[in-house]
Formats: C-alpha cells, structure tokens, sequence
C-alpha cells in the first residue's frame, strides 16, 4: 500500500536512505521534506514499517525526485516503480508537466528503472555525488507528465 509520509516516518526514512547513499541525510532534514513536499511511502499493510519512499520537490510547473531508496530486505519488489507511478499521478493533478531527476551514472539498477519507466537523459553533472571511491558523476533525467 502507498500511502504520504508523516512526521512519525522521518526516523524510519533516514534509517533507510542511510543504508542506501554513501551520503545520507539526517531525521530532521527528512521531516522538513515531509511538512513540504510530496513525500511517499510503502508499506506492505496498515501498521507494517516502511520499505520505500520518495521525495518529489516541486516548484510551478516543474518537479525534481530528491530522492528514492528501498530498504535493504525489500529491494527488487518494484516498489521504486510503483513510487515513481503514483508521484506522477499526484503530480499531474497538480498541473505539473515535466519531472527530473539525478542518479550516478554508476548505478545500473536505477539507470534501467528510469529508462524503463520513460525518462530520457537530458544532462551529465561531473563529480557530482561522493562516494567512498572519490566523487562520480550524475545523469540528470526528465520526463513530461
């Protein structure tokens, strides 16, 4: 089930971008994404912990993926896919029409995803992301809504 992010999730959300960015950001930024932006999660039932989420900034008729992670036990599920499909659903209904998003162009698994789900690479930023290997750079993606 999807359902928004609250207040209460913001520890469980950095717990979880912890275990999947070299770099993670911490509870208190993960809850003022929540009081502001379209911020997602899911959860297998009513009560379960959450297994992904994504935050989606948005800014007149524009919206950027800040970011997107599974939990380590639940990954390759799809639920990456299903967050990207329902944020775009909420974004159209807010007149949004194009969505971008930056992934390290060393990430396979999410290169795919994004590709698959109809994002085009618009742009490359070098050495964009740290990572313990030194910086990498990103592939910046869009897609209209």
């Amino acid at each position: 089930m999807i359902r928004p992010l609250t207040p209460e999730d913001a520890a469980r959300i950095a717990e979880i971008h912890k275990q999947s960015f070299p770099v993670s950001w911490p509870e208190n930024e993960m809850l003022e994404h929540i009081q502001k932006d379209l911020c997602l999660g899911v959860y297998l039932h009513e009560g379960a912990p959450l297994e992904a989420f994504i935050l989606v900034q948005t800014a007149l008729d524009q919206a950027d993926v800040l970011t997107i992670a599974t939990h380590p036990d639940h990954r390759r599920k799809g639920h990456a896919k299903t967050l990207l499909n329902a944020a775009e659903m909420k974004l159209k209904d807010r007149n949004i029409s194009s969505l971008y998003l930056d992934v390290s162009e060393k990430n396979e698994g999410a290169l795919a995803l994004y590709r698959h789900c109809g994002f085009q690479a618009v742009g490359r930023r070098p050495a964009y992301y740290r990572t313990a290997a030194g910086r990498v750079a990103s592939i910046t993606f869009s897609k209209m809504l």
